[in-house]
């Protein structure tokens, strides 16, 4: 094969354009072979022909409205098509179409079968579109002819809706493609954003629906999109890619022995996605999980019948393999080390992945595959417990660690060691928090008392100081706030003994927030002080900035709010330097709370403003509505009522986008609503009604609230327009509640 060598098929009516096209690739550096084809009938391609084409880097048909009758072109793009299928050498089949053409002819040659881009020639000729051309050949661009194509796309893009454009940015992230359900998953889209999407794309020819809902787009439109994210946003995006192609690998082995044919098109279209997926895999080093992956394809890809992708796969593998050795506690270890980073930078999918792998390898070489094999299998379920609380999954993390404790309770009653003891209390901790987590106080209460009563068995000082510390969170929560004080205290003399200074700082600080719940608030400043000048002292920057924004809390609380303000810019700007947007947005966010309550409304605007730009890569976790909100309330205070209303359109929009989004709200007007739309299903409109009324006439309810139920009534009735949420007197909150009953009450 010659990368650089061309075959274009054209008919005779069709010379024009097709020898322009020849001049304009020639131009380019490529080598270019041209049959020239009438009308008549053949019987078989000549073997050069056939020769020819399989040595093409790329094969291109031009298609004009009378190229339909060229009974030789449709055999060479026939012939061209078996030879891409056949995968030796990666063959790039390329429509042309010029104008005048329409899909219905591009099918006589292509059918339903899986092609490159499809280039329409437009008013500004074959020149206009090389750079597109040299784009779908993977060809390197100048600088003017990518800045011509990108100013394509761009203009292209204008034409789409402004919520749509702002969403599309993490398409960038895909290889020229994607199915629709990971298109929705990356970009975070509900049903109507979906269906928007898909069909504005279409409509202005960046996209082509193919068949099991694949969308593949126009070859320069992911490199265009994937130059607007940021560094952040692009780490984020192809994260969320990664994941979704992994799932995809996994639905289709299942779904391969039930439906061959929607499993082959599918991994056939989505080849380019899947080899870079495991390319971005393997950059993770974590040979394991690649290798599964790998396997997962190469499975798939040998049904295809395309060896020249079968073997760029198993390459992989076999890279992969060579850095694992055998299974034994080394690698155990490496991946233990990788998961516990991955944890470290908040990378929670990828180790979910990694852990889950080294669960399985470790159940599947058993207890006796090495000595100490039946400590790390418990070790394994401890981690993956560990991965799936911190991503929010307290259930699911529950019964992994209930296994590590059952598995390391054997262990330790087979005497092997003090060690296993010690993570017999670990894991008694580690169920406390998913116990906490939950709500059931009263058994995560139980669980720290069992870990401290197994730490005093070794005599684990440090694990008792962390039970006691954990149990007093617990108190507080149950109200008993004395057992509470001194479960803090004792755990904080514990840490002082053993010389852990950063632990002790916790312990203030845990304190603090007792004193605080039960009124003692000089008890509570002074604990929360002592913190502080501990974690300055031992330069421990991250606890600082949280002792820093207590205390700022704390001060805010007690009317203190010129100091509320000086802690909460040092907080700020510690978190900053360690570039914690997160944690920044917030302390802004609180930071303008008290900016506004001593009517300092310009810096208040530059913190908020400061915020948003925070939180844009934190997507709905961060609740930026709030922000928008502040905005809204800053601009009135100052009488902007334009631009307080944009920011309350902000506000609605984040608010509704992340309802879309499938997040669940219990606020009392997400719940009223969702009881109206209950109640219509089953009751009659009148008694509806009177249960509106009776929400309405409860003395509680604010006049906000009466106002949304108000609104309920008009929907009641029959109205159904969006101008129900516009009324100003609203929150943004219950506006945004409307609109999304209202798109619910239209599917239906």
């Amino acid at each position: 094969m010659k990368k650089n060598s061309i075959f274009i098929s054209h008919s005779i009516q069709d010379h024009e354009p097709a020898n322009l096209l020849y001049r304009e690739l020639e131009n380019q550096g490529l080598e270019i072979r041209v049959d020239s084809c009438d009308s008549t009938p053949c019987d078989e391609l000549e073997p050069e022909i056939k020769q020819a084409i399989e040595q093409a880097g790329a094969f291109m048909v031009v298609i004009g409205p009378e190229t339909k009758n060229a009974d030789r072109i449709v055999k060479e793009t026939t012939y061209a098509l078996e030879v891409k299928k056949r995968g030796k050498n990666d063959l790039k089949v390329i429509p042309l179409m010029l104008a005048g053409v329409e899909s219905a002819i591009v099918n006589t040659f292509f059918g339903r079968e899986p092609v490159g881009a499809k280039i329409q020639i437009g008013s500004g000729g074959m020149g206009e579109a090389i750079p597109q051309i040299l784009a779908a050949l993977e060809k390197p661009l100048t600088e003017e002819q990518k800045g011509s194509l990108f100013a394509r796309i761009g203009a292209a893009l204008q034409k789409i809706s402004p919520e749509i454009r702002e969403k599309i940015k993490p398409l960038g992230v895909f290889q020229g493609g994607g199915s629709i359900s990971n298109i929705t998953y990356v970009l975070k889209l509900n049903e109507v954003e979906r269906d928007l999407l898909v069909r504005e794309l279409l409509k202005i020819g960046l996209a082509e629906a193919m068949p099991y809902g694949f969308i593949r787009f126009h070859p320069a439109l992911c490199p265009y999109l994937y130059q607007e994210l940021d560094q952040a946003m692009r780490n984020t995006c192809q994260a969320r890619w990664s994941e979704s192609m992994r799932q995809l690998v996994e639905f289709l082995n299942k779904k391969r022995s039930e439906d061959t044919q929607l499993t082959d098109s599918l991994t056939q279209l989505e080849q380019p996605n899947l080899l870079q997926m495991l390319r971005y895999v393997q950059a993770q080093d974590v040979p394991e999980v690649t290798m599964d992956l790998a396997v997962m394809l190469e499975e798939l890809i040998a049904q295809l019948d395309t060896p020249g992708i079968l073997a760029k796969v198993t390459e992989i593998r076999k890279e992969e393999e060579k850095k694992t050795g055998q299974w034994g506690h080394n690698r155990f270890e490496t991946l233990r080390i990788q998961i516990e980073r991955l944890m470290g930078i908040g990378s929670l999918p990828r180790a979910l992945s990694v852990a889950q792998v080294l669960l399985d390898k470790c159940v599947q070489a058993g207890e006796n595959a090495y000595a100490g094999a039946d400590y790390d299998i418990a070790e394994a379920h401890m981690l993956l417990g560990r991965v799936l609380r911190a991503g929010g999954a307290a259930e699911d993390a529950l019964k992994a660690i209930d296994e590590a404790l059952r598995r390391f309770q054997l262990l330790a009653d087979r005497g092997d060691s003090d060690t296993t003891v010690k993570m017999v209390a670990a894991s008694l901790a580690k169920r406390g928090e998913c116990l906490f987590d939950l709500r059931r106080l009263k058994e995560a209460a139980a669980a720290y008392e069992g870990s401290i009563r197994k730490a005093e068995e070794v005599k684990s000082e440090r694990q008792i100081a962390l039970g006691k510390g954990q149990l007093g969170m617990v108190l507080l929560s149950l109200g008993q706030y004395e057992e509470a004080l001194k479960s803090h205290d004792e755990a904080r003399e514990i840490f002082d003994n053993l010389g852990d200074l950063n632990m002790v700082a916790v312990a203030c600080q845990q304190t603090g927030v007792v004193y605080e719940e039960i009124g003692q608030f000089e008890e509570a400043e002074q604990a929360y002080l002592q913190a502080l000048a501990i974690n300055v002292e031992q330069k421990n920057t991250v606890d600082e900035a949280k002792c820093l924004g207590s205390l700022a809390s704390f001060y805010a609380k007690v009317g203190r709010s010129d100091d509320a303000v000086i802690y909460f810019q040092r907080a700020a700007g510690l978190y900053r330097d360690m570039n914690d947007m997160a944690n920044e947005g917030r302390v802004r966010g609180n930071l303008t709370i008290t900016l506004i309550i001593l009517k300092r409304y310009e810096e208040a605007r530059r913190e908020i403003l400061r915020a948003i730009e925070c939180f844009k890569p934190y997507g709905h976790n961060v609740e930026p509505w709030r922000a928008w909100d502040k905005l809204r309330e800053i601009e009135l205070a100052e009488g902007n009522q334009d631009a307080a209303a944009r920011a309350r359109e902000q506000a609605i929009r984040v608010y509704l986008s992340c309802r879309r989004d499938g997040v669940e709200n219990e606020n009392p007007s997400a719940r009223l609503c969702k009881l109206f739309e209950e109640a219509l299903k089953k009751q009659k409109p009148e008694e509806v009604d009177k249960q509106l009324d009776e929400v309405a006439n409860d003395p509680k309810i604010p006049v906000s609230g009466k106002l949304l139920v108000a609104k309920l009534k008009e929907i009641l009735a029959g109205s159904r327009e969006r101008e129900l949420a516009a009324d100003l007197g609203l929150d943004y909150g219950d506006a945004a509640e409307i609109l999304f009953l209202l798109e619910r009450l239209e599917k239906k």
